[in-house]
């Protein structure tokens, strides 16, 4: 962020001006400095081109763009920010009262926004070894504009170092696993040997998309094909798939981590998973790792500028 945009940032975040507002969160495409989706209100710093997908746009052709969707916005050069930065924030509040709520049908405050507002849901899996977590992990780290959260899993294992409840997963006790499965609270859950159980709250990812997460799931064949059946056109589907088995001998060899027979036993289970790749929505083949990042952005960059 520029000086400008990170003074204004503070002024902004954690809900200072009664509403809270998002940095460089998608809409329809356009990326903007900083929204207010319960007030359809954009905040931009300083101007110029910017892209709305593959397209260059002016300040005025944007501003239209985002007026058709019923979004205001407001434009301040870095000089008003950083130097007249009351005025500022009484302008910002001006607009604001203006802009009307966004509400549910029953007037009340809207908790999960419509399509433009809500987080996406993306959904990755892949034999181990394709490189999948790589790809995962470069896209968050380096692509922090696309807004992506893992989804925050439950485990019935007892926390490891510094792990928290509710920050890297939510810690239940067996019973209480066993006790959300019966009463159908999750998306996918596998027990992966007696009383260790790992699984997704369904209501755990509707808190984050309704919060304008993109969310990910990092998840086994199985568990990806679930919540992609339980969602639909909602979530996009990805399988990273190795260029063939052999090669993904090479590199579990490679790793030097798994004994012979360890490795024998992931690639009869990869031969396995690869079986389920035409059932998502997309097949990457990891040949060559920095091309398979980019297919990967182009494929979730384009489904999540989708109106």
């Amino acid at each position: 962020m520029t000086p400008a945009e990170s003074a204004l940032w503070e002024c902004l975040r954690g809900g200072k001006l009664g509403f809270q507002f998002r940095r460089q969160h998608p809409i329809y495409g356009y990326i903007p400095d900083f929204v207010c989706l319960k007030k359809r209100l954009v905040i931009e710093v300083d101007g110029g081109y910017h892209y709305v997908g593959n397209q260059p746009l002016n300040d005025e052709e944007r501003t239209k763009y985002l007026n058709q969707y019923g979004f205001e916005v407001i434009r301040f050069t870095n000089e008003e920010v950083l130097y007249e930065t009351d005025s500022v924030i009484s302008k910002i509040k001006q607009v604001m009262n203006k802009q009307p709520t966004i509400v549910t049908n029953n007037n009340a405050p809207a908790t999960s926004p419509p399509r433009g507002d809500r987080g996406g849901l993306i959904i990755f899996s892949a034999p181990s070894g394709s490189g999948k977590s790589t790809i995962v992990q470069w896209l968050m780290k380096e692509h922090p504009d696309l807004n992506l959260y893992f989804s925050i899993s439950c485990t019935s294992r007892a926390p490891r170092g510094t792990e928290q409840h509710g920050v890297e997963y939510f810690f239940l006790t067996p019973e209480e696993f066993r006790q959300r499965i019966e009463n159908d609270e999750f998306l996918e859950y596998e027990e992966v040997y007696q009383d260790r159980f790992y699984g997704t709250l369904k209501a755990q990812v509707e808190k984050q998309l309704s919060e304008g997460q993109n969310v990910v799931f990092d998840v086994d064949v199985k568990g990806g094909v679930n919540i992609k059946k339980y969602y639909g056109e909602r979530a996009l589907s990805l399988f990273i798939q190795p260029p063939s088995v052999e090669e993904l001998r090479r590199r579990l060899v490679g790793r030097a981590t798994d004994t012979p027979e360890a490795i024998e036993n992931r690639l009869a289970k990869a031969e396995y998973e690869l079986t389920f790749a035409p059932q998502f929505d997309h097949i990457v083949v990891n040949d060559n790792l920095e091309t398979a990042k980019t297919e990967t952005l182009s494929i979730v960059r384009s489904f999540l500028c989708q109106p």
